[in-house]
């Protein structure tokens, strides 16, 4: 890396009107001024746009992403009977003047899913020093490190200094408790081995020298001769027009099509190992890759909620626990919690049957499937069914009473 450095120094300080400096290394260079870039032994330079690039990583983490800023986020505060709702604060119900809560949301998992640590900047009321908002800041602009008291400092634009008063971080998975790792770095060489093989496949179809059949002839022709016939047997049976008309062939002449070789066929099945390699580093099932060959009607539920659970519910569990740390975003007593529930149910039948057996057995009234479903409310239906059939025993049981006399009438 230093003589490829000091090679475009040189180059640049000669004022050379051309530098041999490729455009894959210049994407390199500049790339790994912010630490994003990362050349992998495949020759293909890994970097947040190239990873993009690659069609199942692009679909995994627009998924969990949008998935999980759609989700409601709401704000609860413990009581000795259990979480009462309370008002969301000023900086979830309005982030930024310029962007609402789901856009927030999802810059922090972009940001996670691409370089392991999200930043956002704290604005404060300047009367009383309240959060009023927060601002996305991109990971690049911010370098953090760890005071010898074990107080986290960040450097915003290489100048700007500030604590978690100034800045909330939420890392990723993390070797050191200071910094998440960049899941774009340390799975760099799996994207380059997909990314390399988009590529081949790509010049395989656009400028492969593979012809699909060969005509042959017993005598010796000239160029222009064998021109005109390959021109003629193109004219008649090129095109999907064509491709059901009877071949003619005169003079002894023959067909022979050629098919792919071994190589090449493995190349373009190769293609399907990068969307089941994405799938196990960002912890998805393929078939939210649209990869359906796994996917079957009797297990598709399942891997949908198997989704949620090993997909979904960590990210949301991560920025939930960061969020209720932080004392000037939630007080104490209080917490933030994004709202799972409406992921983890089954189709109509399986929700329809639960419901009825939670109000049936006692734990649901009524009205709470309704409220679940967002249907109207209805009068009255706020109560709990107590099963006749069922009795008490144990020591906490209470005393059996007897039953009433029954009034006999005259």
């Amino acid at each position: 890396m230093a003589s490829l450095v000091d090679r475009v120094a040189a180059r640049r300080e000669a004022a050379r009107s051309a530098d041999p400096v490729t455009m894959e290394e210049f994407g390199y260079l500049l790339g790994n001024r912010n630490g994003s870039a990362v050349k992998t032994r495949t020759g293909v330079t890994i970097t947040e746009d190239r990873a993009l690039g690659i069609t199942s990583w692009y679909s995994g983490v627009r998924y969990l992403a949008e998935t999980l800023a759609s989700l409601p986020l709401h704000t609860y505060r413990e009581t000795p009977e259990g979480r009462v709702k309370r008002a969301d604060p000023p900086w979830l119900a309005r982030p930024d003047v310029e962007m609402p809560r789901f856009g927030l949301v999802e810059f922090l998992m972009m940001s996670l899913l691409h370089r392991g640590n999200a930043y956002a900047w704290k604005i404060r009321d300047p009367n009383n020093g309240r959060v009023l908002g927060l601002r996305a800041l991109h990971p690049k602009r911010v370098r953090t490190g760890q005071a010898s008291d074990g107080t986290k400092m960040h450097e915003i634009d290489n100048t700007v200094p500030a604590t978690r008063r100034e800045v909330l971080h939420i890392p990723g998975l993390s070797q050191d408790g200071v910094l998440g790792l960049s899941p774009i770095k340390a799975h760099a060489e799996s994207l380059g081995i997909i990314a390399a093989t988009d590529e081949a496949a790509g010049r395989f179809y656009g400028e492969s020298t593979h012809p699909s059949g060969v005509l042959s002839v017993p005598q010796e022709l000239n160029e222009d001769a064998a021109n005109k016939l390959r021109d003629e047997w193109t004219r008649f049976h090129q095109g999907l027009r064509n491709r059901q008309q009877v071949g003619v062939l005169s003079k002894g002449a023959t067909y022979t099509p050629i098919s792919l070789s071994a190589e090449d066929a493995a190349l373009i099945e190769s293609r399907q190992f990068g969307v089941a390699e994405v799938s196990r580093i960002l912890r998805i099932p393929p078939h939210k890759l649209y990869d359906l060959s796994r996917a079957t009607f009797s297990n598709i539920e399942h891997q949908s909620i198997e989704a949620v659970m090993d997909g979904i519910r960590p990210w949301a569990e991560r920025i939930e626990a960061w969020v209720n740390f932080d004392r000037d975003l939630v007080p104490e007593g209080n917490l933030q919690e994004f709202q799972l529930d409406g992921l983890l149910r089954g189709d109509f039948k399986t929700r329809m049957e639960g419901y009825g057996l939670g109000v049936q057995g006692g734990f649901l009234m009524p009205s709470e499937p309704r409220k679940l479903e967002r249907w109207p409310h209805i009068e009255g239906s706020d109560y709990l069914n107590r099963p006749l059939s069922m009795g008490q025993i144990g020591p906490d049981a209470p005393a059996a009473q007897p039953a009433p006399p029954m009034e006999v009438p005259a």
